[in-house]
């Protein structure tokens, strides 16, 4: 098993050796991690590059198989709205997942390829949406905040309602994963801890300590991302014309993943280009 993952070949899921599989050492008491105090980043960012050979065939199959899923939605009376968007920052998806050096990733489970949930997706459209309409309606930031009836009526038909405000009731809007159109590149990022043993309790916050930086992984600015949102045909022209536009807003100024604060996860639409 330890030759098979030291040398995997030219094609491997490599989310699964990520997660599964970091070089690690035994120091007195504690195990360190290659990945983060031995400088093997690089070594990690070539063996992802190893494994990129066969991706290309499969991610192709994905948006094959995503193109099934938007025809039988327009069986059913949606229209798809596709955003084919490039990162102008890189983009950290996962960096809260469980992971033996604190700091995770988010992979698709059978291809290892990056990508952001569909739910992820959602979760900063609606919020875009919201932040839209606060600020045409000064009063409606009150709704939010009670989430009240009102605020639940707003939301309901484009977005759903949870069952704990009453009926629960399902959105006209679909979201589907992100996935790049081409296989990405990773890159590697920096977190730096100023106090390490203020933070393992050993001592308080003092300038002698010497800070310690922790690489994590992040996909590339300029990879390509394609987005892809179902609309019913029951929503109206207005609130059609909203959504794309809190949609858009995502894309651009919110941001997805994390340390969007940090100007992570930005992108750029096929029209600012």
């Amino acid at each position: 098993m330890a030759s098979l993952v030291s040398s995997p070949g030219d094609f491997f899921n490599f989310g699964l050796y990520f997660n599964k599989w970091l070089w690690a050492r035994k120091q007195e008491s504690s195990v360190k991690y290659e990945f983060q105090s031995g400088g093997l980043g690089k070594e990690v960012l070539d063996r992802h590059k190893a494994a990129k050979s066969g991706l290309p065939l499969f991610l192709k199959r994905i948006h094959s198989e995503l193109e099934c899923v938007c025809k039988a939605f327009e069986r059913l009376g949606y229209k798809r709205e596709i955003f084919d968007v490039k990162l102008e920052t890189p983009l950290i998806v996962g960096l809260g997942n469980s992971h033996p050096t604190e700091r995770g990733f988010t992979f698709h489970w059978t291809l290892g390829v990056p990508y952001l949930p569909a739910e992820s997706v959602k979760g900063v459209v609606r919020l875009a949406y919201l932040v839209n309409e606060a600020t045409s309606d000064s009063d409606f930031f009150k709704h939010w905040e009670e989430e009240d009836e009102v605020f639940g009526e707003r939301m309901k038909d484009l977005f759903g309602r949870a069952e704990a405000k009453g009926l629960a009731t399902r959105g006209k809007v679909v979201f589907l994963d992100a996935f790049p159109t081409s296989v990405p590149d990773l890159t590697l990022e920096i977190t730096t801890c100023h106090y390490s043993e203020y933070y393992s309790g050993a001592r308080g916050p003092t300038e002698d300590q010497n800070p310690n930086p922790l690489p994590f992984l992040a996909v590339a600015s300029e990879a390509e991302l394609r987005f892809i949102c179902l609309v019913s045909e029951e929503v109206s022209s207005q609130e059609k014309e909203q959504l794309l536009g809190a949609f858009k807003a995502a894309l651009r100024e919110y941001g997805f993943g994390a340390k969007t604060a940090l100007g992570h996860g930005r992108f750029s639409l096929p029209e600012e280009r």
